[in-house]
């Protein structure tokens, strides 16, 4: 076994001495009884390395406690490693920790499959269209076929999306489990959110106008209230291995922060090692790499790849300024930019969202009534832009140097 990662698995210096290999014998089994006096995410990580280092009595200690610990959506989090995660999904095979586990960052290819190999129908269905989860595991839809509870019509739709990106495993002629039988009607798949020109364009621009908050900012607000994702044993496969550094498959001048000038023989080499990759491995990679992959990534042509850039939450401020201004991007992956709450509070990004004329109106819109004098002046002479915009910029325009002559 290689050495113990404390640093990814977030242990802090002073409880390794009493968990490592090292350690007395005492001091490991209370840790893997749960008795040290850690936050759950510690708690989660210190039983992982007792049953990864110890012997057959500790490591079964750890996986009783790990099955009746307290506080499992408390002690994960986007840094939780996925071997921590492995560990969870193998040893507490419950339907509500599952449904924690299955869109986690973090989830490594056998933990995605054991997933969908035994997921209800409300998960499987949410696995076959999660189109970033099918690229980097494309075993997945393996999983989903041979899992009867799977919905003939979701099923049907990851195969498509699979095949027109080139990414289809063989799967075999007929499902393992058949179609699967509902004592009821199967649910209705949940609402799409609404698309760029379903908002109300003339409340937008009245409310502008007036001075008052806009219509869908707000209605995104509530929205994000009940956002999941943002709140802080039955085996399938091979048995668990113990094993902390599976996952790296990433040369370092992918990972690595750099300099901000790169030897040019080094950018080509970056870039010829990317385009040789799966769209898949790619979108691991969107999640870990630094700013010059991340860089070549964005630009990508696969849109799923794109928006993995922007979801990885390693984009600095700067980064995603310039990318709120290009041009070139996906639509899909403005608007992506545009539901990030930490970008959305600086002010450049705003601008340069309202500037690109990429950006979905239901994004744009809404924006212009948050610019100051100088920059309204500057889209109402942008003909770069959607006429709706410059010409709502310029009404603002106006009534602001009207409003501005009367206090005089």
């Amino acid at each position: 076994m290689t050495d113990i990662p404390w640093d990814k698995l977030g242990i802090p210096h002073n409880l390794r001495d009493q968990v490592g290999p090292a350690a007395p014998a005492a001091s490991r089994m209370a840790a893997a009884k749960g008795s040290l006096a850690a936050s759950w995410d510690v708690q989660l990580a210190v039983l992982y390395v007792c049953a990864a280092t110890g012997d057959a009595p500790l490591r079964d200690q750890a996986v009783a406690t790990l099955r009746a610990f307290p506080e499992v959506a408390g002690a994960l989090s986007s840094r939780t490693h996925s071997k921590v995660i492995e560990f969870l999904a193998e040893f507490r095979p419950e339907p509500a920790v599952d449904v924690l586990l299955r869109h986690h960052r973090n989830l490594n290819d056998r933990t995605a499959v054991m997933l969908a190999s035994r997921a209800d129908t409300t998960g499987a269905e949410a696995m076959c269209d999660d189109h970033e989860r099918l690229l980097i595991t494309p075993d997945v839809i393996v999983a989903l076929n041979g899992n009867p509870a799977t919905p003939t019509p979701a099923l049907e739709r990851a195969i498509s999306f699979l095949r027109m990106e080139h990414a289809l495993p063989d799967l075999p002629d007929e499902r393992g489990g058949g179609v699967p039988q509902f004592a009821s009607p199967p649910p209705a798949p949940a609402a799409k959110p609404a698309s760029s020109a379903a908002f109300d364009l003339d409340a937008e621009i009245e409310a502008a106008l007036s001075g008052r908050p806009s219509p869908n900012l707000i209605a995104r607000q509530k929205l994000e209230m009940f956002n999941l994702d943002a709140m802080p044993v039955e085996k399938g496969g091979p048995t668990f291995q113990f094993n902390f550094n599976n996952d790296e498959e990433f040369s370092m001048d992918l990972l690595e922060e750099g300099g901000s000038d790169l030897p040019p023989e080094m950018r080509v080499s970056i870039e010829k090692k990317i385009a040789a990759m799966a769209p898949g491995k790619k979108i691991k990679l969107a999640y870990l790499g630094n700013k010059e992959t991340r860089a070549i990534l964005l630009r990508d042509r696969n849109k799923q790849v794109a928006l993995a850039v922007v979801k990885s939450g390693r984009m600095t401020d700067n980064e995603a300024a310039n990318a709120a201004g290009n041009r070139n991007l996906a639509m899909d992956v403005l608007r992506e930019i545009s539901a990030n709450r930490e970008f959305m509070r600086k002010y450049p990004i705003k601008v340069a969202l309202v500037n690109n004329p990429r950006t979905p109106p239901s994004v744009a819109v809404p924006l212009v009534s948050q610019l100051q004098k100088r920059d309204l002046e500057a889209l109402s002479r942008n003909r770069n832009v959607s006429s709706v915009l410059f010409t709502m910029a310029l009404k603002m325009v106006r009534q602001k140097n009207i409003s501005g002559d009367k206090k005089e």
